[in-house]
């Protein structure tokens, strides 16, 4: 029977090490679950911060187009009133060539109408 309690301490011993394998294994896993949880984290904030920075690049590049488009828009109409005070300056100039030319642009905006 010396056989048999030895067998059955041995026995015994093979299950509470398969336990103490599993709760090992169980214990491993869980550490797992955490490093993932923990580089999910990571990772977010990393894509956060990226997303932040190429945000703040596409609303400098926004304002230096809008300033851009503001000084284009200034020479334009800087330019348009030059041009409108040198036409004046012409037609005070000489009136009577003013008119003639007038009336001759309206000749032919009236033939090319009428086709």
């Amino acid at each position: 029977m010396a056989t048999t309690s030895t067998a059955q301490a041995e026995a015994k011993s093979s299950r509470n090490g398969a336990a103490a394998n599993s709760n090992d294994i169980e214990a491993q896993i869980a550490q797992l679950r955490d490093d993932i949880a923990s580089l999910a984290k990571t990772v977010a904030a990393v894509g956060n911060a990226k997303a932040e920075e190429v945000k703040g690049k596409a609303r400098r590049a926004a304002n230096e187009a809008a300033d851009a488009s503001i000084s284009v828009v200034e020479a334009a109409r800087e330019q348009a009133v030059s041009f409108e005070r040198d036409l004046e300056n012409q037609i005070r100039t000489n009136p009577i060539q003013s008119v003639a030319i007038a009336a001759g642009i309206g000749f032919v905006f009236a033939l090319l109408t009428r086709r």
